[in-house]
C-alpha cells in the first residue's frame, strides 16, 4: 500500500457529540434496532464509551462486521 496522505488523529468526544447532534430523531432505526433518539437522549452517558470504542477500533484496525451493514428502505 502507498504511504498515507496525511496523519490520522483520534476521534474526539467533541466530534462524536457534533455527529450525534446532527442525527434526526425521527429516522427509522438501523439493523441493530437502536433509534437515533437513544443517541440524542443519552449523549452524555454514551460519548465516553463511544470514544474509547472508536479509538480502539482505529488503533487495532478491527471493524465489526455488523457496523458495515446498512438497511435501505424505499418508500
Amino acid at each position: 500500500y502507498p504511504p498515507p496522505i496525511c496523519s490520522f488523529e483520534n476521534i474526539t468526544d467533541a466530534q462524536i457529540h457534533r455527529a450525534i447532534a446532527k442525527l434526526s430523531p425521527f429516522k427509522a432505526p438501523g439493523p441493530n434496532g437502536v433509534s437515533n433518539c437513544v443517541f440524542t437522549k443519552c449523549t452524555d452517558t454514551l460519548i465516553p464509551f463511544m470514544g474509547l470504542i472508536f479509538q480502539a477500533m482505529f488503533t487495532l484496525g478491527i471493524y465489526p462486521e455488523d457496523w458495515k451493514k446498512s438497511l435501505t428502505i424505499v418508500l
